[in-house]
């Protein structure tokens, strides 16, 4: 009584209230769009974490959105034309970088070292990625805005897309959805109430309470959402619709019966609205309530889109107070007009379905019961596959970022749209070469993982290794070194031992032989000379005496002297052409014997002076060619190269043992060099100056032969002249003896002149002499310093050989490390790491405190694909492993980017669906208690409502696959096609089951009261089902999928509700009617 006199009497004051709160509420109202919506991942899920680090990254990343502009030229060549209309329209997004709040740009022509990321391989697609600050006030709506203008270039396709920019054209879709959604269930909602109620006045009221309802429901959450931080979605408001417009005309169909009912009996319209509240107003709270529960407990969901739903039962408690407040002033006020043109009105109408149905159920309660168990027990048993976590499906593939976002996945790999960002932080600078160096062996782990395309790292920038980086390439370096230095070793030592042979060919000793003869034989020419000499001297003597005899007269004795002397002058001429002939032949053979050998050995002195000027060269080469062990071991270790303590203990080891061999084989060597090059230097320079000293004295002496011979020669050719003339002069010395006085003057003249020269040939030949002798005095100690230089020439050559035994052992371990895993070692050194050249590296994969790092993983398969996912999952185990034991194995390690968000949100919905389901099945489950007063009655209806949940499910996914072309439910179909249907498809059986209590007072049987109860209930309920179906049938035409989807499990729910209610419920009720001392029996009739 106290609920109708609240209701009944006060119904003008709540009719202007409504009227204020909706003046309010549509002048006050928050503008829906610039409500947040907050679909957000829990903030300890890595997608999350990794948001976070990007916003702590720097000022290029922090608060920031990434954005891609895509420039196609169909399936054709980008022309030299249009690469240059595209590089027109980078330089204006450059000019406008403040403007648009651009903070970085990527594109293929000032970053030529991701050009082959950027450029797809059939050069017809260019994309540029470009990073913005995104604010409230210049969000991602405006962005789009603005980017899209500028990014349009002549003559070319382009496209802005991007994760920010489908979820704002989803929201701009969505919203056009609700839009349709609306007029389409107005429409439809007042169609059908017309069929029903056979009056056009009926349904217009009914649309203004759920409309006033709805307005005021969705002003409040609006201002909740601002105000308070409720949350908010894409789908609250076009769910608040949906629910408000389905119950709502539901409760009205209810109340309105029960008023017309009242109406049909005579009831005065004020009676007839009381006895509508009494009985209606009573199945419409327990279903509300129900309903009420049902949604409330979506605030304990975590997950925020699903928290997002709970406005629902913000939109629910204000319907039904509407609904129970401004409905009793409108039939109050109005009464039987409301339902104008009907005026005369019959009693409650019976469902002819429904009574044929509950009365062969109570026939036959178990089998029935069995018989639906075994028809939808395996339908819902079917497993619904995989769930779309892409909500760029959502997108109709005529929006532009969708065209450019399917462009990209075209052209470039699947997962190039969406990357994959993994993050590195440290509590130290990671730019050094020892971070560098596990960065880079993650890079190359990661790229080796199955359904990974590429990676993009510090070390890797273009997603491919720069080869002059690793060990392998610089040992390349050090082993060519090594190598040149085995032939100039080689070279080396077969120079020296050319040296050493042509040293040792040398015949110093014939050349010694040869001089002393040559010496001897100028002694004899000396000898000779001399004896020549005295001769002549004696002869001049005697003829100058004979001429002074014959100028006085001569004797006996004196003709006897003048006979000799004509004897003694052919001897003398014989004498002199002999020793001609001598000294000819002397200095001939000798000189030249000599002067060969000399020869030899100055050729021989100058090729070992080279020879030693290119050992001393080679050895400087090779000391710089030295490999330092140490720290190629320590460069490995410290990039652990996959190598265990053992093995790294083992390469130092090999290391040391091949230094240390190639050190103590130069020192010796460099010992034996030094002294050996020394000595043989100085032999070579002492020889050198022997030489040179031996051909100055040579050639002094073959001046002195050559006048020895020319004064030979002159006294032979005198003599020839002379002494016949003489002898002639003499002969005629008996026939005249005054020609004798004067030829013997003139004898005397000539031998006088011959005197002369036979004195300067006795100077002469004693010269020769001597200078021979002084010659054979140096070649005696020459043969020694020969082979003392041969000697050392054979030491060089054998410690040449030790070297270049050492340097090819060597040589060939560091080549087997090259080929080892050691050799893809990265090393870069720290005066490289922060050149010029690297720094836009640094800026690009280092945050602005070089703490932080960041690898960018392609995927080959789509982003928000199962693939994908569990692409992802081994990516966190390989990185997880690769760093322990590292320098960053206490690192933090964060995946962002598409496929972690859908990986965290596959999680976070999954769990949240079944802890928010548990809930609400809980929830409803108290209420259906209060309501029937029977559990096993309210476990029936749950466990109803799920096996027809699971079964329209299974069905509709079939039904995509057939009708829509779509092989999976979207992610989210699931869990808001449970809480409609579960939640509104409870009040079906609740209208049942209060009917049913209504009449338990009545004399007849339970099977009368439950089949009369079912009979007249339906006709309301399947005119309630093709309401709320027909509500959510509106939402088909938005093109939003999971909204599609979602209508259609719930219009497949109704349908089977509407056709098991009568075949389930009354086999229950009867199994569990109450017996006659029942207190339910009294509580009923109390109600009553």
């Amino acid at each position: 009584m106290r609920m109708k006199k609240i209701f009944f009497s006060g119904h003008k004051w709540w009719a202007l209230g409504w009227s204020v709160l909706l003046l309010i509420a549509l002048i006050f109202a928050p503008n829906v769009a610039n409500v947040t919506k907050n679909s957000s991942i829990p903030s300890n899920y890595q997608s999350s974490q990794a948001t976070k680090l990007q916003n702590k990254w720097g000022s290029k990343q922090n608060k920031t959105t990434s954005v891609v502009a895509v420039f196609n030229n169909h399936n054709h060549h980008l022309t030299a034309k249009q690469n240059q209309a595209i590089n027109h329209t980078i330089a204006r997004l450059k000019q406008k970088e403040q403007q648009y709040q651009i903070k970085d740009i990527t594109d293929a022509k000032d970053t030529p070292l991701v050009k082959s990321q950027l450029i797809s391989k059939d050069k017809t697609t260019q994309i540029v990625e470009i990073s913005v600050k995104k604010t409230k006030q210049h969000d991602i709506k405006k962005i789009k805005q603005e980017l899209t203008k500028t990014i349009k270039t002549p003559g070319v396709r382009s496209y802005l897309t991007g994760s920010d920019i489908l979820d704002q054209d989803f929201s701009n879709s969505t919203e056009k959805g609700v839009k349709k959604t609306e007029i389409i269930a107005a429409i439809f909602i007042f169609i059908v109430l017309l069929l029903v109620f056979k009056s056009p006045i009926t349904p217009i009221f009914s649309l203004i309470t759920v409309g006033v309802a709805g307005l005021i429901s969705i002003s409040t959450v609006d201002a909740l959402v601002k105000y308070l931080g409720f949350p908010y979605s894409d789908f609250t408001e076009v769910f608040i619709i949906i629910v408000l417009f389905g119950i709502g005309t539901d409760y009205n169909i209810l109340l309105y019966n029960e008023f017309k009912a009242g109406l049909s009996v005579g009831l005065t319209k004020k009676e007839a609205t009381k006895s509508a509240l009494r009985v209606g107003g009573r199945t419409i709270i327990y279903s509300g309530i129900s309903v009420l529960i049902g949604m409330t407990t979506l605030f304990f969901a975590k997950f925020s889109l699903y928290r997002s739903a709970a406005g629902i039962a913000v939109g629910v408690a204000i319907l039904l107070l509407v609904l129970l407040t401004l409905n009793p002033f409108f039939m109050g006020t109005i009464g039987e007009k409301i339902f104008w043109p009907i005026k005369h009105f019959k009693g409650e109408k019976q469902s002819r379905l429904w009574h044929g149905l509950a009365k062969y159920s109570l026939l036959r309660p178990i089998l029935t019961i069995i018989v639906v168990l075994a028809f939808l027990t395996p339908l819902a048993a079917q497993t619904q596959g995989l769930l779309n976590y892409d909500d760029a499906d959502e997108v109709s593939n005529q929006v532009p970022s969708k065209i450019g976002f399917n462009l990209i996945q075209q052209h470039f790999s699947k997962g190039m749209s969406e990357p994959t960002t993994v993050y590195l932080k440290s509590h130290q600078r990671l730019t050094s070469e020892k971070y560098l160096q596990i960065i880079d062996q993650l890079t190359n782990q990661l790229k080796n993982v199955a359904g990974v395309k590429t990676v993009l790292s510090a070390s890797q920038p273009a997603g491919k290794a720069i080869k002059k980086l690793y060990i392998k390439s610089q040992l390349t370096d050090v082993t060519k070194g090594l190598t040149q230095a085995k032939v100039g070793l080689n070279k080396i030592g077969s120079g020296l031992s050319s040296a050493k042979n042509q040293v040792d060919g040398v015949n110093i000793n014939s050349g010694i032989t040869s001089a002393k003869q040559l010496a001897e034989g100028s002694q004899q020419v000396a000898t000779g000379t001399s004896q020549l000499s005295d001769g002549i001297k004696e002869l001049t003597a005697a003829v100058t005496e004979l001429h002074g005899q014959l100028s006085s007269g001569m004797n006996n004795s004196e003709q006897v002297q003048l006979q000799k002397l004509v004897q003694a002058l052919p001897e003398l001429n014989q004498a002199i052409s002999q020793l001609n002939q001598q000294v000819a032949n002397s200095s001939s053979s000798s000189e030249s014997t000599t002067k060969n050998s000399l020869t030899q050995i100055g050729s021989a002195a100058n090729d070992i002076q080279q020879q030693l000027t290119t050992v001393d060269a080679a050895m400087g080469k090779l000391t710089a060619n030295t490999v330092s062990g140490t720290q190629l071991v320590a460069e490995l270790q410290s990039a652990g190269a996959q190598l265990t303590t053992e093995q790294q203990q083992k390469i130092t080891q090999v290391i040391n043992q091949n230094q240390q061999q190639q050190q103590q084989a130069l020192s010796s060597l460099s010992g034996v060099l030094t002294d050996s090059l020394t000595k043989i230097g100085n032999d070579t320079k002492s020889i050198g100056s022997s030489a040179n000293s031996l051909a100055a004295q040579l050639t002094a002496l073959q001046q002195s032969s050559v006048s020895l011979q020319q004064a030979v020669s002159q006294l032979a050719s005198s003599s020839a002249q002379v002494l016949p003339a003489a002898a002639s002069t003499i002969k005629q010395l008996n026939s005249s003896l005054g020609q004798l006085s004067s030829g013997t003057a003139q004898l005397a003249t000539a031998m006088d002149s011959l005197n002369n020269q036979t004195g300067q040939l006795t100077i002469g030949a004693s010269q020769v002499a001597t200078g021979n002798q002084k010659l054979v005095q140096s070649l005696t100690g020459l043969p020694q310093a020969v082979q003392s230089l041969s000697t050392g020439l054979g030491s060089a050559t054998n410690g040449i050989g030790q070297v270049n035994q050492v340097n090819q052992a060597s040589n060939n371990y560091l080549q087997g490390l090259q080929k080892s895993a050691a050799g893809k070692t990265y090393y870069l050194p720290t005066k490289e790491i922060h050149s010029k050249a690297f720094k836009p590296i640094l800026d690009t994969y280092f945050s602005d405190n070089k703490k932080m790092t960041q690898l960018t993983v392609v995927l080959k398969d789509d982003p928000n694909s199962q693939a994908a996912i569990q692409t992802l999952a081994k990516i966190q185990r390989l990185i997880t492993g690769s760093l322990k034991g590292t320098r960053l194995n206490h690192a933090d390690v964060v995946l962002g980017g598409s496929t972690s968000q859908t990986r965290d949100l596959k999680q976070v919905a999954s769990q949240d669906f079944k802890r928010t389901a548990l809930l609400m099945l809980v929830g409803i489950l108290v209420a259906l208690m209060f309501v029937t007063r029977s559990l096993i009655q309210s476990l029936t209806i749950e466990a109803m409502l799920l096996i027809i949940y699971y079964s329209s499910l299974n069905l509709v996914h079939w039904f995509s696959q057939i009708v829509l072309g779509t092989s999976m439910l979207t992610w989210n179909t699931p869990f808001f096609a449970f809480i409609m249907l579960v939640a509104l498809g409870v009040d079906y059986s609740i209208f049942l089951v209060v009917k049913f209590r209504e009449g338990m007072h009545d004399p007849p049987s339970i099977d009368a009261k439950v089949l009369r109860a079912t009979s007249i209930i339906g006709t309301v309920v399947i005119s309630a089902g093709v309401i709320l179906s027909g509500t959510f049938a509106a939402l088909i035409p938005s093109g939003v999928t999971t909204l599609i989807q979602v209508a259609l499990v719930v219009i497949t729910g109704i349908f089977l509700l509407v056709l098991l209610i009568p075949v389930v419920m009354p086999a229950v009720m009867k199994i569990t009617y109450p017996t006659p001392n029942s207190k339910i029996n009294d509580q009923s009739h109390e109600e009553q």
